[in-house]
């Protein structure tokens, strides 16, 4: 998850993915699917739409797309997390585009119901055993019949899902041409002027929007792609500051040791030293923090869970 527009990857099935993850911390994001994040364990803050919530385990929260979120935990999140585009929807229930869901935490675990669906698609999307996509949809359609019931939300009318369309689609326009452009000089004011927006306008979209700045979501990205040649290349550092689009050495280190806590040079050192990059010490208040499950490890924490959790 490199970038603040978080760009899901659809393994198993077209349009929907289940996550199992560790968090510390999560920074601002978003994405163009809904997300349904449910707490395992722990405590933890979750900060969204100018709105700071408590959330514990059994609590369970939804964004809706292009929603700005971020998580936060001293002691760290284990959270199941589904995250599915409403294509998948518009057959059956078309009005899901009409739903924007109110991000407050609610209880999950304590209604037997949508806990045993949400699990059993779980399970299945984990089971690498076999691979039933319709038994995945149709536990997840269960489910998302269940979280209308739960969650409030307000139906949007059809001037303000074309405002919500106009949205999603000036967002990745930015982040596209962000992307393709990243290693060449990009300012604030020619993205301005492609979306027709003043500096100052824009630079509230912008922060608004993605969570960031426009300077720190390009530095972020710029050091992102920076790390991984650290870590996989033998280039020095001057050719990947030219890489990345940083104009000298000087600029680099000067980013990359805000966003990591330590220099190229100290990192790149410290990770070839180690066997697993998550050993090097970040600032978990400028970066993420995270750890994930693979399928294995991720199906049979989640039967355990189901097991210890479900009613007599």
């Amino acid at each position: 998850m490199n970038n603040e527009l978080e760009t899901i990857q659809h393994y198993k099935m077209n349009n929907l993915n289940f996550l199992l993850v560790d968090i510390l911390y999560r920074k601002p994001h978003l994405h163009f699917e809904i997300e349904l994040a449910f707490v395992l364990e722990g405590t933890g803050i979750v900060r969204t739409e100018d709105k700071a919530y408590d959330i514990r385990a059994g609590q369970a929260i939804v964004f809706n797309s292009c929603q700005v979120h971020e998580f936060s935990s001293d002691s760290s999140l284990k959270l199941l997390i589904l995250q599915f585009n409403t294509s998948i929807f518009e057959l059956i229930f078309p009005q899901l585009n009409e739903i924007y869901f109110e991000s407050n935490p609610f209880n999950l675990i304590d209604n037997q119901t949508m806990f045993s669906f949400i699990m059993q698609a779980a399970l299945t999307y984990f089971d690498e055993t076999t691979l039933s996509p319709l038994l995945i949809h149709g536990y997840v359609s269960l489910s998302l019949d269940q979280l209308i019931h739960l969650c409030d939300f307000k139906t949007l009318n059809t001037a303000q899902q074309n405002k919500q369309i106009d949205l999603q689609e000036r967002i990745e326009r930015i982040t596209k041409y962000i992307h393709e452009n990243y290693t060449e000089k990009i300012y604030l004011d020619d993205l301005a002027s492609r979306e027709g927006f003043s500096r100052t306008y824009f630079s509230h979209f912008f922060k608004n929007n993605f969570g960031v700045t426009f300077k720190e979501y390009l530095d972020y990205l710029r050091c992102e792609k920076a790390r991984v040649l650290l870590i996989s290349t033998n280039e020095n550092l001057l050719n990947i500051s030219y890489a990345c689009g940083f104009s000298d050495i000087r600029t680099l280190n000067n980013s990359f040791k805000k966003i990591y806590g330590s220099s190229p040079r100290e990192y790149r050192k410290n990770t070839m030293s180690s066997t697993n990059d998550l050993n090097i010490s970040f600032n978990p208040d400028l970066t993420d923090n995270q750890t994930f499950y693979d399928a294995n490890q991720s199906y049979h924490y989640l039967k355990k869970y189901q097991d210890e959790h479900a009613s007599d």
